[in-house]
């Protein structure tokens, strides 16, 4: 039961603080090991892409979407619900990122959904191009 437990994210305080005063924590091995684990990985924010592991792993409903950079705004665009496996969880929403902000602002959507398409920036605009959705393969972009 133990390997499957999965914290939320938290910051190092919160570990210390809350998981580690637990009886449990410091009582049992396993559960000191993902205490270490969860240790680790916090303090090492640029090593945690060698730390990967299901107990990392997003869990949430969000989406595979694709990524562009524009004058130093970061948009995510279209993409796919993480349940879908084909076209149908395909989505139009798009997001800009601002980071003097630190703020996410949701944008116009795109007029179609899309997965497995690309985003790309050219003369200082962004295109989605190509990909598919529900009704197939696409043949358009968008601007």
């Amino acid at each position: 039961v133990l390997r499957h437990i999965r914290f939320p994210l938290m910051k190092s305080s919160e570990l210390v603080d809350s998981v580690q005063t637990l009886d449990i924590m410091v009582e049992d091995v396993l559960c000191r090991q993902y205490l270490l684990e969860a240790f680790n990985y916090q303090i090492l924010p640029f090593r945690q892409h060698e730390m990967q592991s299901p107990r990392t792993a997003v869990r949430s409903d969000a989406l595979h979407s694709c990524v562009a950079v524009l004058d130093n705004f970061v948009y995510l665009v279209g993409g796919q619900q993480l349940q879908y496996r084909s076209g149908e969880g395909a989505v139009d929403v798009s997001y800009r990122y601002d980071p003097h902000l630190n703020r996410w602002l949701r944008i116009q959507a795109m007029q179609e959904s899309r997965i497995q398409f690309q985003l790309n920036v050219l003369r200082g605009m962004v295109y989605a191009t190509g990909g598919r959705n529900r009704s197939g393969s696409l043949a358009s972009v968008e601007r």
